[in-house]
């Protein structure tokens, strides 16, 4: 893999990131943690719009799909380290959040990494043999 596909992975992965963080910061603490089943849908729907936005880099990049795992990671670090610097306090997620939040915020970043690193694994269609 090539540093300029390092680079363009990291950005877009970072980007993903602070989609998700934004979109969670607005939306967490007054609609998204009020129930849990709207609190799962959200973050599987999350998980499956930053998914995608890897699978499309890869594709552009024309990364075969046997050959995915170091770029997912190249994707995901950026946005993992960030995450750590709102985790532990350096920046705030949403002012005047309750902690539990972070918690809450975690997990919905579990889902959404947990999501890249399965579609890494995933087999290419076979072609049928007659």
């Amino acid at each position: 893999m090539s540093k300029r596909n390092v680079c363009i992975l990291a950005g877009a992965g970072l980007g993903a990131w602070l989609a998700a963080t934004l979109f969670y910061g607005a939306f967490g603490s007054a609609l998204i943690e009020r129930a849990f089943w709207f609190y799962a849908l959200n973050a599987f729907l999350a998980a499956a719009l930053v998914t995608f936005a890897f699978q499309a880099v890869a594709r552009l990049l024309r990364i075969p799909r046997g050959r995915r795992l170091y770029p997912a990671m190249a994707f995901a670090l950026p946005g993992v380290a960030a995450a750590n610097l709102i985790l532990l306090g350096l920046v705030p997620l949403a002012p005047g959040a309750e902690p539990s939040s972070l918690g809450r915020y975690l997990a919905f970043l579990i889902v959404l990494y947990i999501s890249i690193g399965a579609s890494v694994f995933e087999r290419a269609p076979q072609k049928a043999r007659l």
